[in-house]
């Protein structure tokens, strides 16, 4: 019974997606393309990565944390993604990007999370159904160090006006601040689903309070923008969508506040390549950092 839950947990974690409406007209663009860099960096804003070591929970005991992670300003050229580089898209929304979680100890010393981020509307932008579900487990401990494997998925999507902001439909029509005829604010839906696995590795400190780690996270994902903007002449209603892999260095260091309080403070860099009519200045890998607070022990 125990192996076959097991097995079950593990399965609806790397399930696959459902697929999109197949009456939308479907664009696919390759992986390093603008749009699908678009797409892929914000896909490495939500990314389901771990917050600490996965050190063993007796079973069904529980903790609680929650966790913000910054997302970095970008340039006005680097935010042109649309017709290829050419047309400019509002990808500046939120600079944070939030998330509660429940740890449990599970069956076979492994540790079950379950995460999810609140609907909160920022500069239009709005996350919905954001789930997360992550199985990690120690492998190997000794004096030097200690070795852990955890698989993820998250499942969800954000609506934002992205094709027409605000900030864009305040401008004359057919100007260079509007040059698609936006009449009303756009409702573009980004899936931000993903899967992957993470290698994290934890040396045996000397100061019990300090545990700092690393780990790198390999991740499948597969994101599209389904685009719903009212124009002046017509209504864009179309979906765009790629797929590929990106790799993520995750450093991390967790300091015990007290018996039951930990701080967490962390950084991700995520390369990601990019191919653009003309050069835009800027990083276009995406950095964060992130900080959380967890209470075990429950």
């Amino acid at each position: 019974m125990r192996k076959l839950l097991f097995l079950l947990i593990i399965s609806f974690i790397f399930s696959p997606k459902i697929q999109a409406n197949s009456s939308i007209i479907t664009q696919n663009v390759d992986f390093d393309s603008p749009e699908g860099w678009g797409m892929a960096y914000m896909t490495a804003a939500s990314l389901n990565l771990a917050d600490s070591f996965p050190k063993e929970l007796s079973f069904g005991e529980l903790e609680i944390s929650a966790e913000i992670n910054s997302i970095p300003k970008l340039n006005s050229e680097q935010q042109k993604i649309g017709f290829g580089g050419l047309k400019y898209e509002d990808l500046n929304k939120s600079p944070v990007f939030g998330k509660g979680k429940i740890k449990m100890g599970f069956y076979y010393d492994s540790i079950l999370e379950f995460s999810y981020t609140p609907s909160l509307e920022i500069k239009g932008a709005k996350p919905k159904d954001l789930y997360g579900f992550s199985l990690s487990k120690e492998l190997i401990s000794d004096e030097n160090l200690n070795l852990g494997l955890r698989i993820f998925n998250l499942s969800g999507h954000a609506v934002a006006d992205v094709t027409c902001s605000e900030q864009v439909v305040s401008q004359p029509l057919y100007t260079p601040g509007n040059p698609s005829g936006c009449i009303s604010t756009s409702k573009d839906k980004i899936d931000l689903g993903h899967k992957g696995l993470e290698m994290i590795i934890m040396p045996n400190y000397n100061n019990p309070k300090i545990k700092p780690w690393v780990s790198l996270a390999y991740s499948k994902i597969d994101p599209s923008v389904r685009i719903d903007a009212q124009l002046e002449l017509t209504r864009e209603f179309a979906l765009v969508k790629t797929n590929g892999s990106i790799s993520t260095l995750n450093l991390g260091l967790n300091y015990a506040l007290s018996d039951k309080w930990v701080l967490f403070l962390g950084t991700s860099y995520t390369p990601l390549d990019v191919v653009r009519p003309g050069p835009a200045g800027g990083d276009d890998n995406f950095w964060n950092f992130r900080i959380g607070l967890s209470l075990k022990g429950i």
